[in-house]
């Protein structure tokens, strides 16, 4: 008897352990047997710890690109570690996007914004798993913040541009020469008469150590189009050696130098587009001053004054978006940050504007 009250105990104990956990898939779980990682990484024909190490590497190279360290916390000398904690869904995308440790100085929300950017970005993952069940797990993830020395220059499309100077780059004889300048060598095109075309276009000119100009960057704000740009970049070539160039610790160094031109329109039957350009960029001056003022409605009213002016205009539609994402209005600042990526065809704003949007939709 002894014998077969051993053995039955046996074989159900062998029965227990032969059945199958039930999984939960509406419970978000802590920790799973089969962790959530980035989809690529769960896709490599290697071991589960190396997939890990990859999803890992991956996810914090993304971070530490497009993180922002808050200016507060740097002025304020604030360092640390910042957790944040997400869910991975079943299908791929994440949710539950919150700080749970934080250490100030908008470093919070620095690197919520960063995590919750991962979604719009197209940062797909493979969903953890438990007893082969895909389910949905939290996830912590550190975002270390960290003051560095900072270098006295900035690498741009490969070109080392100094920041940080013991003399300036400077035009000589100033800004008034520099305007003057500009304004004989910039030809307005014949045909713009025709249509009273008037706008204007932004250049960031690159004044190398021997005195040669490059075009940097170039905003057509009101999308004059490739004759205009041509001219602008004619214009400003043009100015080669007239500049004082900068110096870091006693030697010459490239540096960079904004320059407006104004395509204003020549012919006498334009004189009325001309005086609603003048006001409106007058009004949008006083909306731009009213709101860093305090008057935020005031501000915003006028610059939305000077839209209906000119709504094309990227820079009225991009000083109106930012006030409206300073006031967190991201349906405002949506709509006017996609017209503006539109109208000047730029991708720095591509990293934020699909952040910005969303957090339209989700209001």
């Amino acid at each position: 008897m002894k014998l077969f009250y051993t053995s039955l105990f046996l074989l159900l104990t062998i029965f227990s352990f032969g059945q199958t956990e039930t999984v939960d898939t509406s419970k978000v779980y802590p920790v799973a047997e089969y962790m959530p990682m980035v989809s690529n990484c769960a896709a490599w024909d290697t071991t589960y710890q190396m997939q890990r190490q990859c999803s890992q590497d991956v996810l914090l190279k993304f971070i530490y690109a497009n993180v922002k360290y808050p200016d507060t916390a740097r002025m304020n000398g604030i360092e640390g570690t910042v957790v944040i904690s997400f869910v991975v869904n079943t299908d791929s995308l994440i949710s539950d996007v919150k700080v749970v440790r934080d250490i100030g100085g908008g470093c919070g929300d620095a690197a919520l914004q960063v995590i919750s950017a991962l979604n719009p970005l197209g940062l797909k993952w493979a969903p953890g798993k438990q007893k082969g069940v895909p389910v949905k797990v939290s996830m912590n993830i550190p975002v270390k913040f960290k003051i560095k020395e900072v270098p006295p220059y900035d690498i741009i499309q490969g070109d080392t541009i100094y920041n940080t100077f013991d003399k300036v780059l400077a035009f000589k004889g100033g800004e008034t020469a520099m305007e003057a300048f500009i304004d004989k060598n910039l030809n307005y095109p014949a045909t713009g008469n025709d249509s009273c075309t008037i706008g204007t276009v932004e250049v960031k000119a690159l004044v190398e150590k021997d005195g040669k100009v490059r075009i940097l960057e170039m905003n057509d704000f009101s999308n004059l189009g490739m004759d205009y740009q041509f001219e602008a970049i004619s214009a400003t070539t043009a100015t080669i050696n007239q500049w004082d160039i900068a110096e870091y610790k006693g030697q010459k160094v490239p540096a960079t130098h904004l320059i407006r031109m104004d395509f204003r329109p020549t012919s006498a039957t334009c004189k009325t587009t001309l005086s609603k350009f003048d006001n409106a960029q007058k009004i949008a001056v006083e909306g731009s001053t009213l709101y860093n003022s305090g008057q935020q409605e005031a501000g915003i009213a006028k610059l939305t004054e000077a839209i209906s002016l000119f709504p094309d205009n990227a820079e009225f539609l991009y000083a109106r978006g930012n006030a409206y994402l300073d006031m967190q209005n991201y349906t405002g600042a949506c709509e006017d940050l996609t017209k503006v990526k539109e109208i000047l065809l730029v991708t720095w704003v591509d990293n934020l504007l699909p952040v910005i949007c969303k957090q339209a939709e989700e209001k």
